[in-house]
C-alpha cells in the first residue's frame, strides 16, 4: 500500500467518530450467541422446523373425523318443471313443482377407516420434521464454525497489529539513543541514518497491521450481524489451548457417524424413501365411514314453512383401477430421488474421508510450529537484549540490533501464524467430525439439544 493511503488510513481511523466510541470488548462466546440470532441460515432453517412441525400436526389430523355444515337458501322467480308422458295418449304434459322460497341445511361427518395414503403421510410427516431438525443442527454447526473462525482470525489479526506496535516502540528507542549519541559523537551519522530509515520503513507497516485488524474486525462483526458503527475489541488471549492430535481412523468413524450434514442427508433419504411409500398408495383402497342429517324445506311466503329432516349413515369405498399409468410413473420417480439422495451421501461421505484425514494432517503441523515457536519467541527476545547490550558496550554494531529486532518480530508473527492456523483447522474439524460443543444449541432451542 503507498505510504500516503496508509497516512489516509492513519488519519481516518484516527479522527473517525468511531474512534472515539466506546469499545465493547466481545468474548468468542458473545460472538456465537450474535451470530446464532442473526444468521439468516439459522432463521431459514428455525421456520423449516416450525413448518415440519405444523405438517406433523396437519398429518394426523387426516385420522381425525372431519364435521361439515352447509346450508343454501333459493327463490324459484319461476318453477322447476318436470315433463311427464301420458300413459294414456303418450303427450308429454309440463309439470312444475315446489314452492317460490326453498332452503336446505345439510351436517355430515366423516371417519377415515383405512388409507394408506393418509397413514404412510403421519410417517413422512415425522420423518420430514426430523430431518428439518437435522438441517437446523447443520445450519448450527456452520454458523459455530464460521464465528470462531472469523473470530480467530480478528484475534490473529490483532495480534499483528501489538507485534508491529512492539517492533515500531523498539526501532523508535533505538533511534532516540543513537541519536542521543550521535549528538555527543558517539556513533557516526551512518547509524543515525540508518536508525531513521528503520523509523520510516516501520510506520507503514504498523498502518498496514492496524488496517488489516479493523478489515478483520469488520468481517467478524459483518458475519455475526452486528453494526459496523459499533466498536469492539477481541481478546488476544482468545486462542484456547492446544490439544494432542486425534487418530485418523477414530476420526475417520466419528465423522461417519456423527457428521451432522452427513446426518442431515440421511434424514433425507428416509423422507424420500418414505414417498415411495406414499405414491404407492394410490393402488390401495380407501374406506370412511359417513352419517349426513337433512333439513329443507320450503314456502309460498317468507312464513310458514313446510320443512323435513332426514339421516343417513354408511360408507364409502374407492380404489384407483387405473389412472393413465400416473400412480407408476411417481413412484418410480420416487425410487430415482431416493437413489439420487443415496449417491449424494456416498459421495459426501468420501470428501468428508478425504477432509478429516486432511485437517488431522494440518492439525499436527500448526500445533508443531505453534510449540516451536513459543521457544523460538523467547530465543528471539533474548536475541535483541543481547544485541542491545553489545551495541552500548560498543562491541556490536546497529545491523545486529535491526537483524534482531526483524528476527524478533517475525518469530512473533509467525507464533500467532501457526496459532491461528492450528485454532481455525481445529474448528473445522470439530464441525467434520460432528464435535461441536452442544451448548451452543441453547441459543436456538427452548430445549438446548
Amino acid at each position: 500500500m503507498p505510504r500516503f493511503l496508509l497516512f489516509l488510513v492513519s488519519v481516518f481511523l484516527t479522527f473517525s467518530p468511531a474512534a472515539f466510541a466506546q469499545v465493547r470488548s466481545l468474548s468468542l462466546d458473545e460472538a456465537i450467541e450474535l451470530a446464532m440470532k442473526q444468521n439468516k441460515t439459522i432463521a431459514v432453517a428455525r421456520l423449516g422446523v416450525k413448518k415440519a412441525e405444523s405438517q406433523v400436526r396437519e398429518a394426523f389430523g387426516t385420522a381425525l373425523p372431519t364435521l361439515n355444515v352447509s346450508a343454501g337458501y333459493n327463490y324459484n322467480i319461476q318453477l322447476p318443471v318436470f315433463f311427464f308422458p301420458n300413459p294414456q295418449t303418450g303427450e308429454v304434459s309440463p309439470l312444475r313443482f315446489g314452492l317460490t322460497n326453498t332452503y336446505n341445511v345439510t351436517t355430515q361427518v366423516q371417519q377415515l377407516i383405512f388409507s394408506s395414503a393418509a397413514f404412510t403421510a403421519i410417517s413422512a410427516s415425522k420423518l420430514y420434521s426430523d430431518a428439518a431438525e437435522a438441517q437446523l443442527d447443520a445450519a448450527v454447526a456452520e454458523v459455530v464454525t464460521e464465528t470462531k473462525k472469523r473470530y480467530y482470525q480478528a484475534v490473529a489479526a490483532t495480534g499483528y497489529a501489538s507485534v508491529a506496535d512492539a517492533s515500531l516502540t523498539n526501532i523508535l528507542e533505538v533511534q532516540r539513543n543513537i541519536t542521543a549519541f550521535f549528538a555527543e559523537g558517539l556513533v557516526a551519522e551512518f547509524d543515525k541514518i540508518r536508525a531513521d530509515v528503520a523509523v520510516a520503513n516501520a510506520r507503514p507497516m504498523v498502518l498496514q497491521a492496524k488496517s488489516g485488524k479493523y478489515a478483520a474486525i469488520a468481517a467478524l462483526q459483518t458475519y455475526i450481524g452486528m453494526n459496523l458503527a459499533d466498536s469492539i475489541s477481541v481478546s488476544e488471549g482468545g486462542f484456547p489451548a492446544l490439544k494432542e492430535t486425534p487418530q485418523i481412523d477414530g476420526s475417520v468413524a466419528m465423522a461417519v457417524n456423527d457428521n451432522l450434514d452427513l446426518r442431515a442427508l440421511r434424514h433425507q433419504i428416509d423422507v424420500s424413501s418414505r414417498m415411495v411409500d406414499l405414491s404407492r398408495s394410490d393402488y390401495y383402497p380407501t374406506l370412511a365411514a359417513f352419517g349426513q342429517w337433512q333439513n329443507q324445506g320450503q314456502s309460498e311466503s317468507l312464513s310458514g314453512w313446510q320443512s323435513a329432516s332426514s339421516t343417513v349413515v354408511g360408507l364409502n369405498f374407492s380404489m384407483n383401477l387405473f389412472n393413465g399409468l400416473r400412480s407408476n410413473e411417481r413412484v418410480e420417480q420416487s425410487q430415482i430421488d431416493v437413489l439420487s439422495a443415496k449417491e449424494r451421501l456416498n459421495q459426501l461421505t468420501e470428501l468428508i474421508h478425504l477432509q478429516v484425514r486432511t485437517l488431522i494432517n494440518q492439525l499436527e503441523s500448526a500445533r508443531e510450529r505453534s510449540l516451536a515457536q513459543k521457544s523460538t519467541v523467547e530465543q528471539a527476545q533474548r536475541g535483541y537484549e543481547i544485541a542491545r547490550i553489545r551495541y552500548r558496550e560498543g562491541t556490536g554494531s546497529l545491523l545486529e540490533i535491526n537483524d534482531a529486532e526483524t528476527s524478533l518480530a517475525q518469530a512473533k508473527l509467525n507464533a500467532i501464524t501457526a496459532l491461528v492456523d492450528y485454532h481455525v483447522t481445529r474448528a473445522d474439524f470439530e464441525r467434520a467430525t460432528g464435535q461441536v460443543d452442544r451448548s451452543y444449541w441453547r441459543f436456538v432451542r427452548k430445549d438446548g439439544r
